[in-house]
């Protein structure tokens, strides 16, 4: 990214939105451990951790691209790092079944619950990040006159 501090916004995002996926799996997990379901909650704390770990590789990938700069190498590192996050979490889900044989719902269940976080920053347009644009007209801005 070209503007230092743009790049900055964009990588705290990526760790808030990162911090706040950790906060709500360890909430679950948390509240399967105290119900005394053990097994639940490593479950679903491995679920939410590949969650966490594909979306992290997913978004410090594409922050290596300046967009402003090279448009086509970010849409080429969108692709590339997409294919390798669902490789990734495929593979992550695969080990976790055999290496800590998981229980599969509570597992989709963290897993899933890493997606909550993103559905809230998107509602909420992400508060942390500033929005700088000039146009009120949302046609006008994604579409202008040339």
């Amino acid at each position: 990214m070209g503007n230092t501090s743009t790049f900055l916004k964009a990588r705290i995002a990526v760790l808030r939105l990162t911090g706040g996926q950790f906060l709500l799996t360890a909430l679950l997990t948390a509240t399967a451990w105290l119900t005394g379901y053990g097994s639940a909650a490593l479950s679903v704390f491995v679920g939410g951790s590949i969650g966490m770990i594909a979306g992290l590789y997913q978004a410090m990938r594409l922050l290596q691209v300046n967009a402003a700069e090279q448009p086509d190498a970010l849409m080429r590192a969108l692709w590339i790092s997409e294919v390798i996050k669902i490789l990734l979490t495929v593979a992550m889900f695969v080990l976790a079944i055999r290496l800590f044989e998981v229980e599969m719902v509570p597992t989709i269940v963290g897993y899933a619950v890493t997606y909550i976080v993103y559905w809230i920053a998107l509602g909420t347009r992400y508060p942390w990040f500033e929005h700088e644009v000039s146009v009120s007209n949302l046609r006008d801005r994604n579409w202008p006159d040339e």
